[in-house]
């Protein structure tokens, strides 16, 4: 029964996203199977929960995704009959591992039931109190004062997911709602999979990616996602400089956009990351004219307008509404003075870092160690490449940006830094992991593969 259900959860899934992109590319797109899988999966997540908050309840969520599905359906048939556009097969070897992995992953996220205090009090909890009110809306109880314990202000897209689940089981239990985080880890492992290569540097990435991570995402406390989702969308930003395919590029986004719906922090990685990316495309040259145009293709608009919806309707709308706030206390006077006091005070801002850069857990420290060996010997090969820089850019930014949250914060900062600020720092640790594996993959190809890359993306600018 449970099995039967995640199959037809994903391709309810992809019911929902494949009418949403399939105008997005031009006819004869080079883009496997393999690369729009997960682009579709990923935005009909974003879908789905764009339905789930803006339905009256589960129920009529899952009748008009239902319907969406059933209207993809129904266009897949007109494709296949009329043949209307050739696609790319390639080697069946990378989505066959990919679904290995996500078999691997399956049966050990099923296998136990939820632990994690932040999985079970947080995350789990806001999906059981969705669950029984049937509806995302205030009859959920997200004003009433006993649970602001829980952080009712946090994104709630694998929640909600979660509670459509167990809807439409009929029944809660600690095992099936963690259905949703492993729906939401299939785009990522299928993304990371389409840079195979017989090569050091892919077998790098893999033991990181989703490997290095496994303990973070299957907790259930989220950080793991948003560190997983972050990497993946500069893995696909940085092939984009390469390749200047459009499909890397909106995935990159997609990614971005998951983040943020999935956690506050992916909000923070977000903005940083789409300031990386533009910033590296227009001093490198590598946006053009057709790129601008290419943007504002009706599809396009139309997809963009659909995976940022959720986001802007649950964190601009829905918390103003209902009054739903963090307790951080930034952008005020007081928060002003205590980053100023704790900067010269001796103590605090050295055991952030402490706690920060040279916590065991997210070994932080080892991936800047791992780029900076790699990136000298690329300096003293003399090889360029452009891959890494927006990575590198946002992990820089985004480390301290945080450090300067939390000496805003008006918690105690030497407290609260070992309990929880390590996990925020998995995302700066995997965006280091995505800027060394570019360096490594540049030392590894020769002049002439190099040569062809760097016509391939001028020709596609």
């Amino acid at each position: 029964m449970f099995f039967a259900l995640s199959v037809a959860s994903i391709l309810f899934l992809f019911g929902i996203g494949y009418g949403l992109t399939a105008f997005l590319f031009p006819e004869g797109e080079d883009a496997s199977r393999g690369e729009k899988f997960p682009l579709v999966l990923t935005t009909s997540l974003l879908a789905n929960h764009l339905l789930i908050l803006m339905a009256p309840s589960l129920t009529v969520s899952l009748y008009a995704g239902a319907m969406l599905a059933g209207c993809s359906a129904i266009l897949i048939a007109i494709r296949r009959k009329g043949h209307l556009r050739p696609v790319r097969t390639g080697s069946l070897f990378p989505p066959a591992m990919a679904a290995f992995v996500l078999l691997l992953y399956y049966c050990t996220l099923l296998i136990d039931p939820l632990e994690d205090w932040d999985a079970r009090s947080i995350w789990f909890f806001h999906a059981r109190m969705i669950w029984s009110a049937g509806t995302v809306g205030m009859s959920a109880g997200w004003d009433d004062p006993a649970i602001r314990f829980s952080h009712v202000d946090y994104p709630i897209l694998i929640p909600a997911l979660a509670a459509q689940g167990s809807h439409l089981l009929g029944y809660w239990n600690e095992y099936a709602p963690k259905l949703a985080l492993f729906l939401v880890l299939i785009p990522p492992v299928c993304w990371v999979f389409t840079f195979f290569s017989r090569s050091v540097s892919f077998l790098f990435l893999l033991l990181v990616f989703p490997f290095g991570l496994k303990d973070f995402l299957l907790s259930g406390s989220m950080d793991g996602c948003v560190a997983f989702y972050a990497a993946v969308s500069m893995l696909l930003f940085g092939r984009y400089f390469q390749r200047g395919r459009p499909i890397d590029g909106m995935a990159g986004i997609c990614c971005l956009v998951m983040a943020g719906n999935i956690k506050n922090e992916g909000l923070l990685i977000g903005l940083i990351g789409i300031f990386a990316v533009a910033a590296t495309g227009i001093l490198f040259r590598r946006f053009g004219l057709a790129d601008l145009k290419g943007c504002f293709r009706p599809g396009r608009v139309a997809w963009l307008a659909a995976i940022l919806s959720p986001g802007v309707l649950w964190s601009v709308y829905y918390k103003m509404k209902w009054g739903l706030a963090n307790d951080l206390q930034l952008g005020t006077a007081a928060a002003v003075d205590r980053m100023i006091r704790r900067v010269w005070d001796g103590v605090s801002l050295p055991h952030i870092l402490k706690a920060t850069f040279f916590n065991q857990e997210t070994t932080l420290w080892l991936a800047v160690a791992a780029f900076a060996v790699s990136f000298a010997a690329l300096a003293v090969s003399r090889r360029r490449t452009v891959g890494w820089i927006p990575t590198l850019v946002t992990a820089v930014l985004y480390y301290g940006s945080v450090v300067l949250i939390f000496l805003l914060i008006p918690n105690d900062p030497t407290a609260r830094a070992f309990s929880s600020m390590y996990r925020t720092m998995l995302t700066a640790t995997g965006c280091m992991i995505v800027a060394t594996y570019f360096v490594l993959k540049e030392l590894e190809e020769s002049p002439a593969e190099r040569r062809l890359e760097e016509r391939r993306s001028l020709s596609t600018a």
